[in-house]
């Protein structure tokens, strides 16, 4: 073995570089004569050990055994110093990957009306007979799409929802690094989702291969095409709900269009006669938000003789009713941008109605207000109205104070004693907010709390600042590169009065130089709506909470319900089951038990019937038996009944852009071969190296080990001395 390897050595220097044996290649860094000089090295140690050994025997008996004990030593005393010369070896890996024949197949509601050609079953067979083929030569990864893509099963087209353009997307996210062959599309090409797949911006570098399914004949269809109205609204409020119908190939015939209150009050009865082949029509009813929470509207179109569904006649309008906005006073002395700022970023959320007025202004009227923010006062241009801000600021309404640098200090600090300033400049310092990572009022996003520090500074009042132990730091001020210990946005709450601060002006600059960089204001905006947010919620005392993260469902989506259960102390505890109950409106009943998070509950109720469900939910902790109750609605979707024409031409389309091409159910076979003689599909070889040192070899390790207990083994048993 060792004459074998020495043999490699000495051949890689008298023709190559660097010679490979089978996949190895061994790169010696020195000349070739220092093999030489191992040998040499061996050769003394050997001769200086053995050379003039006596035995205790007759040197003619053991001439043999001696020459083999010098012999041994040499090889260890050789190979030792060899490896010392720091042999690297090269390896050559080579993989095979085959080419992966993707196969994305339509499960949507519109192929269960009109499928095409051949049945369903027989349809499913030819799928099985087209797979095995490819999976002669090639690896085969199969899926269903409606919304997203899942693993393939036997399609039952339930789905309500096509989005192509994701499913690509996601085909490419799955396997955009593997070695795509092709991609072959079963679908009628109607997609009522996303962006069109022409325009996909994750393009797979394989062809496209598209099996045209469902039927491009216009039916006879009379339906309700869409149905828009407000998601929220307010108690008290009139709302519009606009409705668009169609019909086709139905003239001369007459349908009804009926919309029924949630109360069952007939708000529309219209008998519609349909003049036209392709007949379009739209008309608007108005709703009454006379209670909260989610009210149906039930709107339906009269069946038409020959229609070939109906279950595309009939559609829910689900608004939510809120019990009414936030009001939201905002009172200023004189003109400022940061006035216009705080009014776009609040009038972001629906929920905020926020009236801004002048404190000059003798019908300023402030006394039914959620939250009133004082921009700039007190001033010195109010003066005269220190009275009335006294009034303000003993008054129990949520107040949030913005400090600008030519604020009375002296004044505002008889106001409140929440934060006292200490200054004797009118100047004021740039300032830019660093996060305070103890604030625990509310949670802003990761992208908020990146880009407000990167934000222009805004100008805060000189000076130091005093603030009560009650209150909690959202930012501290900065100066230049100097942090501070003075706050530049707080909060405190006592006696269940909260009260805010922004310790600056120049809020409108955020928002520009934000929309600036990313076209969007979503930092500011987060951080302005929270705090409002914080200081207009009323305090909530139960013990026990249960909640959705919307109130309205689709039909195709699962059921999100979290609950927090809290001790004494109003801390969030989950040492114990939290257990729910859903019940829908004939009475039917779901038992779940939550999942434990970090110190709350979450539970995935999954996909539900269409309805309108109460959540009964229970946790017992500490003898006590702890109730919370809540509501949701799952709406139908309907858009897989809107469109039955099936569009070929996209299909077709996307095969040419792809270098791919369509076929229709009766022809699908020959796709296999199709695939199998295209050459551009091609098994890739991947070949890598690895270099590594000769010594890291633990076999060689081994071999010294064996050589150097072989000669102590055969001069102990020889009787050597």
């Amino acid at each position: 073995m060792y004459a074998t390897f020495l043999y490699s050595i000495l051949w890689h220097y008298l023709i190559p570089t660097e010679v490979a044996t089978m996949n190895t290649t061994f790169i010696f860094t020195y000349p070739w004569w220092f093999l030489l000089f191992c040998l040499a090295v061996g050769a003394l140690f050997s001769y200086l050990l053995y050379g003039k050994k006596k035995f205790i025997f007759t040197e003619e008996e053991h001439k043999g055994w001696k020459y083999g004990l010098a012999a041994l030593r040499f090889l260890s005393t050789s190979l030792i110093v060899f490896l010392l010369l720091s042999l690297l070896i090269k390896t050559k890996h080579t993989e095979v990957e085959k080419p992966v024949i993707l196969f994305l197949q339509d499960n949507t509601a519109s192929l269960s009306t009109s499928f095409g050609d051949i049945s369903k079953a027989q349809y499913a067979k030819e799928i099985d007979v087209l797979q095995t083929k490819l999976k002669g030569k090639d690896e085969v990864i199969a899926y269903n799409f409606g919304t997203q893509i899942k693993p393939f099963q036997n399609p039952n087209y339930t789905e309500q929802e096509t989005d192509l353009s994701s499913a690509i997307d996601e085909l490419y996210m799955r396997n955009g690094s593997r070695n795509i062959g092709a991609v072959i599309l079963a679908s009628d090409g109607i997609y009522n989702k996303g962006n069109s797949p022409l325009y996909n911006k994750n393009i797979l570098a394989a062809p496209i291969y598209t099996i045209a399914l469902g039927d491009t004949t216009i039916k006879k269809d009379a339906f309700i095409k869409s149905v828009r109205y407000p998601d929220i609204v307010y108690l008290g409020d009139q709302f519009t709900i606009n409705i668009q119908i169609e019909a086709n190939h139905l003239q001369g015939q007459n349908t009804t269009l009926e919309v029924t209150a949630p109360d069952g009050k007939i708000l529309l009865h219209k008998v519609i006669t349909i003049n036209d082949d392709h007949f379009n029509l739209q008309t608007e009813v108005i709703g009454d938000a006379n209670k909260s929470g989610v009210l149906p509207f039930h709107i339906r179109l009269k069946a038409v003789n020959g229609e070939t569904i109906t279950a595309n006649n009939y559609d829910v309008a689900y608004v939510e009713v809120l019990d009414g906005r936030q009001k939201i006073t905002l009172l200023y002395d004189a003109p400022h941008p940061d006035i216009k700022a705080l009014k776009n970023a609040i009038e972001q959320n629906k929920n905020y109605q926020i009236e801004v007025a002048d404190i000059k202004n003798s019908n300023v009227n402030y006394k039914d207000a959620d939250l009133i923010i004082l921009d700039g006062l007190p001033s010195n241009g109010a003066a005269a109205k220190i009275s009335l801000l006294q009034e303000i600021t003993n008054a129990t309404t949520p107040l949030l104070f913005i400090v600008s640098a030519n604020v009375n200090i002296a004044q505002i600090n008889s106001l409140q004693k929440i934060i006292q300033f200490q200054t004797t400049s009118t100047n004021g310092n740039e300032v830019t907010p660093i996060y305070t990572s103890s604030f625990s009022k509310f949670t802003l996003s990761e992208n908020t709390l990146k880009t407000i520090p990167s934000l222009p500074p805004l100008l805060s009042p000189f000076g130091k600042y005093q603030t009560a132990a009650t209150a909690d730091i959202l930012f501290k001020q900065q100066i230049g590169n100097i942090p501070t210990e003075n706050p530049l946005i707080l909060f405190n709450e006592v006696n269940g009065k909260k009260t805010g601060f922004i310790c600056g002006e120049g809020i409108w600059r955020w928002r520009i130089n934000e929309f600036a960089q990313t076209k969007k204001t979503e930092a500011t905006d987060e951080l302005i709506n929270k705090s409002i947010q914080y200081l207009t919620v009323k305090g909530d005392k139960r013990r026990f909470r249960v909640h959705t993260p919307k109130a309205i469902f689709n039909a195709n989506e699962p059921i999100q319900i979290n609950a927090e259960l809290y001790n004494e102390s109003y801390e969030l505890v989950n040492e114990v089951d939290a257990n729910c109950i859903l019940k829908n409106e004939t009475g039917k009943e779901y038992k779940y038990t939550f999942d434990k998070t970090t110190n709350a509950y979450t539970l995935n109720a999954g996909i539900l019937p269409v309805g309108n469900y109460t959540i009964n939910a229970k946790a017992e902790y500490k003898g006590k038996i702890n109730t919370a109750v809540s509501n949701f609605t799952v709406r139908q979707v309907m858009l897989e009944t809107l469109q039955l024409q099936a569009n070929h031409h996209l299909l077709q389309q996307l095969s040419n852009q792809s270098g791919g091409k369509l076929y229709y159910q009766q022809n699908m076979q020959q796709l296999a071969d199709d695939i199998e003689k295209n050459n551009s599909i091609k098994t890739i070889l991947y070949q890598t190296f690895s270099t590594q040192p000769l010594i890291d070899k633990k076999w060689l390790f081994f071999i010294i080990l064996l050589l150097l207990i072989s000669e102590w083994f055969i001069r102990k048993y020889k009787g050597n001395i």
